[in-house]
């Protein structure tokens, strides 16, 4: 009897150990199920001292405060820069001297014409006037259409060294006044077409400034500048 109680005794306690071998390995392969627990009745919830809240977020945004803007007419600084006189004034002599180049050419070709209508048509010295005619006729177009070019050439050449004067003038006075930007503006469009502004939706096309304050334009300083006037 007394073996027969020992046996059972072994036989439970193995039954228990295995038992609690599976329930071990459960517990740790399944996820543990967080515990809820319930707000006690009658509470008010508590909020979040100034010290635990994050700071907000401040968007960056740019300002113009340090910004200084002036506006130039370039169309009055070409006009009353003295040099824009000079070199035109030097540009209207080389084409008046291509003019009278021209009308030389012209005089001469109007006195073989007056020649031709006296001399027998079929004869060698008409044959020779006629020859005259067309080589002075060809020197004529040849002297009017180059003229042309070098005038251009030279016009747009002049525009360039002026246009470098006034935009070394401009930079030299941003600079020395702490300007951030400098806009080209343009005179008012007349009330009417006229010849100069016959392309009006041209001349808007091209306007930079619609509107700027009094106080931005510095076109009269850019002139004395460019006039070395004190």
């Amino acid at each position: 009897m007394k073996t027969a109680k020992i046996i059972s005794v072994i036989i439970i306690i193995g039954i228990i150990g295995c038992y609690s071998a599976i329930k071990a390995q459960e517990d740790t392969t399944l996820p543990t199920k967080p515990e809820i627990k319930s707000p006690p009745a009658n509470t008010t919830p508590i909020p979040p001292s100034p010290e635990t809240m994050p700071s907000p977020i401040t968007p960056t945004l740019s300002t113009n405060q340090g910004l200084k803007i002036g506006v130039v007419n370039v169309v009055e600084v070409f006009d009353k820069y003295n040099k824009t006189r000079d070199y035109f004034t030097l540009l209207g002599k080389e084409q008046a001297r291509l003019t009278l180049a021209i009308q030389e050419i012209e005089k001469e070709m109007k006195k073989l014409v007056e020649e031709l209508d006296m001399l027998d048509k079929t004869s060698d010295l008409c044959r020779e006037k006629k020859e005259q005619l067309s080589t002075l006729d060809a020197k004529r177009k040849y002297k009017v259409e180059n003229g042309n070019i070098y005038l251009k050439n030279k016009n747009n050449e002049i525009f360039l060294k002026l246009y470098k004067d006034v935009r070394d003038a401009i930079d030299s006075y941003a600079l020395e006044n702490g300007y951030t930007f400098i806009f080209k503006s343009d005179p008012q469009l007349p009330a009417t077409p006229t010849p100069e502004t016959e392309d009006v939706l041209q001349q808007i096309s091209v306007r930079t400034v619609l509107y700027s304050a009094k106080s931005t334009d510095i076109t009269g300083d850019i002139i004395k500048i460019l006039n070395k006037e004190k």
